[in-house]
């Protein structure tokens, strides 16, 4: 029946099978993110409550020095991976695929070695002008070695999303966050101080590495002894040198900014960062699943037969996900204070400020990160890496105005809002010089229009509730629930159609279909 009203409605059986894959994949991957957030979440708020403000300060830091020489060696590879193999797939080349994971693997490990050696050899020095004080230069060495196990498990991670093994990706998920959470706590309580929570996140990413491998070659009868061919390696690089360019002066400058509130602001101030940019990526769990399976469907759609329908695609995607995303993000917004304060206790005074600013910045990102992705699997890297470079380009220039004077604050609204505000001018404007995006907002300022009437609504509760946190993150949570897809159909953020098409795409999705299609099924009721 479903697929009787797509026809009507003009929704071609290809692009709703597309849709249709790309959800399922970033399904299995938030079931699997989600399910890591149970370990993960309850490690970092243990984690979190054990070292307090200064000690997580340390750690956070060495994270950043970590993201920061890492970078420099992402050449771009699990984008390619994640462009390629779902193509040749499509051409039943598997040869060509065995090619591609040798030298990906192989260009990985030799970075991941070269990059850890330099970040260890510089320890003393950033120990001693960072967080002045040298005896933290062993956290500083562990954390390299952390670069090569997160090099490694990101590669292996993007192999599986070009195969769109969602429910493999859901499995080695679970296995480095169980690993990570479990050993980083043991070992915090041990004594192991901020070292504790790194050596386990590389127990755990090595771990779920190994799996990974496993599910890539033996689960899908490939050969793993392919010799490296600088041919192939170079054919590689013409394509991911320039995406792995453009995140490293992402990565770059955002890890430096971190890096400059540590030299000019307090550890504690960046202990209340750190949870912030914690919980952010908690965040990303859900964006970020949604736009990795964008990768694998946009490519597959530009070789198939509907491929001038991937403008449909992209305004789709964009839609369907500030229906889902908006209200978790203003939820985090609305509640930031009792969010924080329930999760990391009043020490982190700073936090709910970040966390509040963080939040909006993901939503703002949303649109621009998608036309990201849509420029990438066109094969448009040269576009993505120049503007790449002048979004880094302006942090680094206001790096050096911003956190001075403003510390931490500085950070978060040159990260969170500047900067995700400059990407979608960029890249918006390119996607739709190129593919004629006809980029309609009217729907989008109705979504956040009835989370803005939603959130609204739920304001009364704080002065019901007080100081008694827990309550009322419930109550508001089931306001949210109950409320907010009523008035989304009362004001037209959705319609008959839009029903249609997202029960569609989500259906035969384990457990999710299930959560959509009620609240579609709720929503619909009350839609024209």
């Amino acid at each position: 029946m479903a697929q009787q009203r797509g026809k009507q409605k003009g929704i071609s059986p290809e692009v709703r099978s597309l849709g249709a894959g790309a959800a399922r994949t970033a399904s299995f991957v938030m079931i699997g993110k989600f399910s890591s957030i149970i370990f993960l979440g309850l490690a970092f708020i243990v984690i979190a409550r054990l070292l307090g403000p200064s000690e997580y300060g340390i750690y956070t830091l060495a994270l950043a020095v970590a993201g920061f020489t890492g970078a420099i060696g992402n050449l771009g590879v699990g984008t390619a991976l994640n462009k390629f193999i779902p193509q040749h797939l499509y051409r039943k080349d598997m040869r060509a695929i065995e090619d591609i994971l040798a030298n990906s693997f192989f260009i990985t490990l030799i970075m991941g070695i070269v990059i850890a050696v330099i970040t260890a050899a510089l320890s003393g020095i950033i120990a001693a002008d960072v967080f002045h004080n040298p005896s933290y230069a062993l956290v500083i060495e562990i954390a390299a070695i952390s670069i090569i196990a997160s090099m490694l498990f990101s590669t292996s991670y993007s192999a599986l999303l070009g195969f769109n093994k969602g429910i493999y990706i859901a499995a080695i998920n679970t296995t480095q966050a169980v690993l990570q959470s479990t050993l980083g706590v043991a070992l915090v309580l041990l004594g192991f101080g901020p070292a504790g929570p790194i050596i386990g996140m590389i127990i755990g990413y090595t771990a779920a590495f190994l799996y990974s491998l496993y599910l890539i070659y033996q689960k899908h009868g490939l050969r793993m002894l392919v010799r490296p061919s600088g041919k192939s390696i170079k054919r590689l690089f013409s394509f991911s040198v320039p995406i792995g360019v453009s995140g490293a002066t992402l990565s770059i400058s955002s890890n430096l900014a971190f890096i400059a509130v540590g030299a000019f602001a307090t550890a504690a101030v960046v202990g209340n960062l750190g949870v912030a940019s914690k919980v952010n990526s908690l965040i990303d769990i859900v964006s970020g699943s949604i736009s990795v399976s964008l990768l694998t469907m946009y490519s597959a759609t530009l070789v198939s037969r509907v491929k001038s329908k991937i403008s449909k695609l992209y305004n789709h995607t964009i839609y369907y996900s500030f229906v889902l995303l908006a209200p978790m993000l203003l939820f985090v917004f609305v509640l930031a204070t009792p969010f924080s304060y329930v999760a990391f206790s009043a020490k982190y005074s700073l936090a709910p400020l970040f966390i509040a600013v963080m939040a909006i910045g993901a939503l703002i990102a949303l649109a621009g990160q998608y036309a990201n992705t849509l420029l990438t699997s066109a094969n448009m890297v040269r576009d993505v890496l120049k503007y790449s470079v002048i979004v880094s380009a302006v942090t680094f220039v206001l790096i050096p105005v911003l956190i001075p004077t403003f510390k931490g604050i500085g950070l978060v609204l040159l990260l969170y809002i500047i900067a995700p505000i400059l990407t979608n001018v960029l890249f918006i404007r390119r996607s739709s010089q190129l593919f004629k995006l006809g980029f309609k907002a009217g729907k989008l300022y109705r979504i956040l229009a009835a989370n803005a009437i939603t959130m609204l609504l739920v304001t009364p509760l704080i002065f019901l509730w007080g100081g008694n946190y827990i309550p009322l993150l419930i109550t508001a949570a089931i306001e949210i629930i109950v409320v907010y897809p009523v008035v989304l159909g009362l004001i037209k953020g959705v319609d008959r159609r839009d029903v249609i098409v997202m029960t569609a795409m989500t259906g035969g999705i384990p457990v999710v279909s299930r959560i959509i299609g009620w609240l579609l099924s709720y929503a619909g009721r009350f839609v024209s």
